[in-house]
C-alpha cells in the first residue's frame, strides 16, 4: 500500500471516529439536560397544599360556673365543632372570671346556679341561669323558667295511657304551699285526681323511703296508676322503691328533672319535665359566638320539657 492510500484511509477512519464521539457527547448532554418543552404524555407530582396557617391567639369561649353540668358543657363543645373556636371549661367555679386572663378575643360564658352572683370582668360575658336567677338586664342573658313544670307534668300523668279520670295518684311534694300542690289540690277539686297518699316533706316524722315502702305495701298492683313527684329526688325515691319491690304496675312522673337526668327514666319513671342542658349549651355558644364576632348577642327564656322513656303518647 502506496504511503498517500494509507495516509487517506486514516484520515476516512479519524473523520468517522470524530463523528461518534460528536454523536455520543450530543446524546449524553440531551439527556441530562431538562425538556424544553414538556412531553404531553409526561406526569407530574401533585403540589401538596399548603396547610391553614393557624391564628396565633385563636377565639376563644371560656366556661365558668359548669363543672357540675356536664351536659351544658356538652352542648357547648358540640355546637363550637368545625367552628375554630377554642372551649375553655375554666375550673374554679365563678370566682375565677376575675383573675382569668387569656390571650387574644375571648368571651365569658358564664353558667349560674344556685346564689352565686357575678365577679367583676372586663370580659364580655353571656350568662345562663340554668334556675332562672334575675340577672343584670344589661348582660345578654338565656334564662330558664321553670314555672311550666308542675304542670307540664301533672298533665302527662293524668293523660298517659291506660289512665281513666279521675286517675289514682301519690303525690310527693315540698310542702302544701308548693306551686305544684296547689295545681294538684285544683285537679282534685276538678275532679281529675283521686288523690290515694300525700307526703310532704317538711311535715314528714318518717323519711320518703320508709314512707314509700309503707304506702305500696297497702296498695296492691291495680289499687293505683301513677306517682306524681314534686322533684326528681322524689321520682327516683319512688322509682328505686318500686324497683326494689318487684314493681311495674304503676308509673312515676317528675316535675323536676333535666336533660341530665334522662338517663335515670324507665318503663317506671318514665317521664320527667325539666331543662334540656344539651341545647342549652348550644343555644349559649351561638350567642357567645356573636360576642366573639362584634355583634350583639340576642337573650331569651327557654321552657320546660318533657322527657320520656319511650315514645311520647
Amino acid at each position: 500500500m502506496s504511503l498517500a492510500c494509507y495516509t487517506r484511509r486514516m484520515k476516512r477512519i479519524f473523520a468517522c471516529f470524530f463523528v461518534l464521539i460528536l454523536a455520543l457527547s450530543f446524546l449524553a448532554c440531551a439527556e441530562s439536560a431538562p425538556d424544553a418543552v414538556a412531553s404531553p404524555h409526561a406526569t407530574t407530582a401533585a403540589a401538596t397544599p399548603a396547610p391553614t396557617p393557624m391564628p396565633e391567639h385563636p377565639d376563644i369561649i371560656a366556661i365558668f360556673g359548669a363543672e357540675d353540668a356536664p351536659a351544658f358543657v356538652s352542648g357547648v363543645t358540640r355546637a363550637a365543632k368545625d367552628s375554630g373556636i377554642v372551649i375553655d371549661s375554666v375550673s374554679g367555679g365563678l370566682a375565677a372570671l376575675a383573675t382569668y386572663a387569656p390571650e387574644g378575643n375571648a368571651v365569658a360564658l358564664v353558667f349560674l346556679s344556685g346564689t352565686a352572683t357575678l365577679p367583676k370582668s372586663s370580659l364580655p360575658a353571656f350568662v345562663f341561669a340554668a334556675e332562672g336567677q334575675p340577672v343584670a338586664s344589661d348582660l345578654p342573658q338565656l334564662r330558664y323558667d321553670a314555672t311550666g313544670a308542675p304542670k307540664l307534668a301533672l298533665e302527662n300523668a293524668l293523660n298517659y295511657p291506660p289512665h281513666l279520670s279521675p286517675v289514682r295518684l301519690i303525690g310527693l311534694f315540698s310542702s302544701q304551699a308548693s306551686p305544684a300542690y296547689l295545681l294538684w289540690s285544683e285537679a282534685k277539686t276538678a275532679g281529675n285526681v283521686f288523690a290515694k297518699e300525700e307526703f310532704f316533706a317538711d311535715a314528714a316524722e318518717v323519711s320518703l323511703t320508709d314512707w314509700l315502702a309503707d304506702v305500696f305495701s297497702r296498695y296492691y298492683p291495680g289499687m293505683l296508676d301513677a306517682v306524681y313527684a314534686e322533684t326528681g329526688a322524689f321520682a327516683t325515691a319512688a322509682a328505686d322503691t318500686l324497683a326494689g319491690l318487684g314493681r311495674d304496675d304503676l308509673e312515676v312522673f317528675s316535675a323536676g328533672a333535666d336533660a341530665d337526668a334522662a338517663d335515670k327514666l324507665s318503663p317506671i319513671l318514665c317521664c320527667a319535665v325539666g331543662l334540656n342542658f344539651e341545647d342549652a349549651g348550644a343555644r349559649c355558644f351561638a350567642q357567645a359566638q356573636a360576642l366573639l364576632r362584634g355583634e350583639q348577642a340576642q337573650s331569651d327564656t327557654l321552657q320546660p320539657e318533657s322527657f320520656w322513656y319511650s315514645v311520647k303518647p
